[in-house]
């Protein structure tokens, strides 16, 4: 399976801009956005779950290798 993306990739090989296929979370400006989800109680998956936070500091977040 191929990915076809137009996602901002650092120069570490960390989305920067997309989707972290790792994580399976939106990324803007390194930062996770919220699913959008309705909610009802527990959390329903890890974009909800790592809102707002840095991906660079979650640990296995995706890592592409440029090249």
């Amino acid at each position: 399976m191929s990915r076809i993306s137009s996602d901002t990739i650092d120069a570490q090989g960390i989305v920067k801009d997309g989707f972290d296929y790792e994580l399976q979370v939106w990324v803007r400006d390194y930062i996770v956005q919220d699913c959008g989800h309705r909610h009802f109680g527990a959390a329903c998956c890890n974009a909800h779950i790592l809102r707002r936070q840095d991906i660079r500091k979650i640990p296995d977040h995706e890592c592409r290798e440029r090249g």
